[in-house]
This record gives structure tokens, C-alpha cells and sequence, in this order.
């Protein structure tokens, strides 16, 4: 190696040393998880295909509002590129803002797309997987955790609870191989979780809970701010704490959708209005001190624009759908 190579690669590693110290003052990154609560940020959906600018952009206002935390839903294009997930990485960074790529491990899109014989794991998912997995070791410095696909259990993306560890642990290996301890984990529903018989090969491999939490869906939803939404998330919750085993918790996506044109609910009495998301909203902010900081757990909103139907806090024209607002501490 030349002297000029040797003293680039030396500035890189310092580079990364200093931003490391700087941006996770808590100590690792699983210490900052178990440290978070009340309000983090948002989901991303990353489909629209925004460049590094306009992402830098939209990760810069949420952080205006509050925000310290972004995950990512979805891809762009095929979702193998692993440059625009640099782009990502490098936008959040620029805002100064945690980011948690999600590797999306659904072969398909979620909405209104048939399976092809070309729409398998190892034909669609594994590239994203290798890809995100690229990023994050060019670019680790913002990057809090990674998430091995969006409720990989409940859609059975790989296969089986057994295939999908070993991706988990393969990415692992990849980190710990590049000198990085990022932890890992999947964002699953706990009904995820308790449809997919021995679990124990995947509640082995992740390093802390991401948890999809949904009232909205549940057999008695009502409105947003009804005690039935806030029993249902305490129920899943319980649930979690015994896979857990001391293990952090963090509520990567949850949220009450402005109307049903994404999914529809399981029942009949569900309110889905921008009046009902806002209560939910206000449900969980009015919980930061008896719930949020005594368990130490964060919670992230799904989403940050209507581009997930329904389900942002601001409409596809950038207006607030209400006046947002969450404490961050209490």
C-alpha cells in the first residue's frame, strides 16, 4: 500500500472513531437503544426514489420537529443498489439524524403486485440484504441498528424462522468481519411472532425487539384515543417482554391511518380519520411518563408523509395533517 493509500484508509478509520464517539454519547449503539423512550421519529418509505438532496431535506425538518430517529420502509427500483443506500445513510447523516435501514426481504411490493417465478427470497430479498449490508459498512456512523425485513415472520418472507436467522447472523458476521457491532433486528407484529411456530433460531439472532404495534387492527379497534388501543398495545407489549429476556424494546412502527384505503381494519367499529390518527398521536404522548420512560422504550410513527396512505402526519403536498407535536423527554 502506497503512503498516500494508507494515510486515506487512516483518516476513514479516525474519521469513523470520532463520529462514533460523537454521535452515540451513551456508549455502543444497543446502550443508546436501551437509553431511548417517548417519541423517536418516523418511518421513510424510500419507494419514491428521492435523491440524496431531497432525502437530506425531509430527514433535516423532521429533526426540526423533534425527530432523532428515521427507519426505512420499502426500496427503490429493485432495492439491490447498495449506493442509494449510501445515498440514505449519507442524507440522514448530513441532517444529523439516526437512520435504521431496513432490508426489505418481501420479494414483491406490498400492494397490488402478484408473485413470477423470478419473485423469490433468494432471487429479490438476498441482494437487498447484501446491499443494505454494503452501506452500512462504507457508512456506519449514523446508523443506529439495521432491520432484516418488515414483518419477515408474519409474511413468512424466507421460508422459515431458521432461513431468516441465518440471514440475520450472516449479516452479523459481515459487521463483525468490517470491525462493527450494529445491532440487529427484524420489525415484526407480535402475531408475527406467535404464527410461526419455533421461533427460537430468530428470537436467538437479533440483538433487541423492533416492534410492529398496530391497535388499529385489532378484532376491537374504536377510535385512535380509546382505552381499547392503548389495552392492545400493553397486551403485545407483555408479550414482547417475555421474548425480550432483558433484551431493549423499541417501537419502530405504530400508528392509526386518516382513512382505509391502504388496508382496511378487522372491525366493524374502527374510526379511521385524521381527528382518530391525531388521538392516537396524543394517546401515546400522553403516556411518556407512566409507560415510555419507566420501560425506557421509544416509539416511531408510520409514517412521515402519505405516501404510505393515510398513514403520515403531513399530506403529499408537505401540509400538516394536524398541529404534530410529541414530548421527547418527561
Amino acid at each position: 500500500m502506497s503512503p498516500t493509500s494508507f494515510f486515506a484508509v487512516w483518516c476513514i478509520f479516525f474519521a469513523r472513531l470520532v463520529s462514533s464517539a460523537y454521535i452515540y454519547p451513551n456508549g455502543s449503539r444497543l446502550d443508546q437503544i436501551r437509553s431511548m423512550y417517548a417519541w423517536e421519529g418516523f418511518v421513510y418509505d424510500i419507494e419514491p426514489c428521492k435523491t440524496k438532496s431531497e432525502m437530506t431535506a425531509d430527514f433535516a425538518h423532521m429533526k426540526s420537529r423533534g425527530a432523532r430517529t428515521v427507519i426505512t420502509f420499502d426500496f427503490c427500483g429493485t432495492g439491490a443498489d447498495a449506493s442509494y443506500y449510501d445515498d440514505i445513510i449519507l442524507a440522514a447523516e448530513t441532517a444529523g439524524i439516526f437512520i435504521i435501514p431496513l432490508a426489505w426481504t418481501l420479494p414483491i411490493h406490498v400492494i397490488n403486485q402478484n408473485y413470477t417465478a423470478n419473485d423469490t427470497f433468494l432471487i429479490k430479498s438476498v441482494p437487498r440484504i447484501l446491499a443494505v449490508t454494503e452501506a452500512v459498512i462504507r457508512n456506519p456512523g449514523p446508523v443506529l441498528a439495521v432491520a432484516v425485513g418488515d414483518e419477515p415472520l408474519y409474511d413468512d418472507d424466507a421460508g422459515s424462522p431458521d432461513a431468516l436467522a441465518y440471514y440475520i447472523n450472516n449479516m452479523r458476521s459481515n459487521f463483525t468481519a468490517a470491525g462493527l457491532h450494529i445491532p440487529i433486528s427484524i420489525s415484526e407484529l407480535a402475531y408475527g411472532w406467535q404464527i410461526s411456530g419455533n421461533i427460537t433460531a430468530v428470537s436467538d439472532a437479533v440483538d433487541f425487539f423492533m416492534i410492529n404495534e398496530f391497535p388499529y387492527f385489532a378484532q376491537n379497534a374504536q377510535a385512535g384515543g380509546s382505552s381499547s388501543s392503548w389495552q392492545n398495545l400493553l397486551t403485545d407489549m407483555e408479550y414482547f417482554e417475555t421474548l425480550a429476556n432483558g433484551r431493549p424494546l423499541l417501537i419502530t412502527q405504530t400508528g392509526w391511518p386518516s382513512n382505509e384505503d391502504e388496508f382496511g381494519p378487522n372491525s366493524p367499529d374502527v374510526v379511521a380519520s385524521v381527528a382518530s390518527e391525531e388521538a392516537y398521536w396524543d394517546l401515546l404522548d400522553g403516556h411518556c411518563e407512566d409507560y415510555f420512560k419507566t420501560n425506557n422504550i421509544g416509539w416511531m410513527w408510520r409514517a412521515y408523509s402519505d405516501i404510505i396512505e393515510g398513514w403520515g402526519v403531513i399530506e403529499l403536498n408537505g401540509t400538516n395533517k394536524w398541529p404534530w407535536a410529541a414530548r421527547l423527554t418527561c
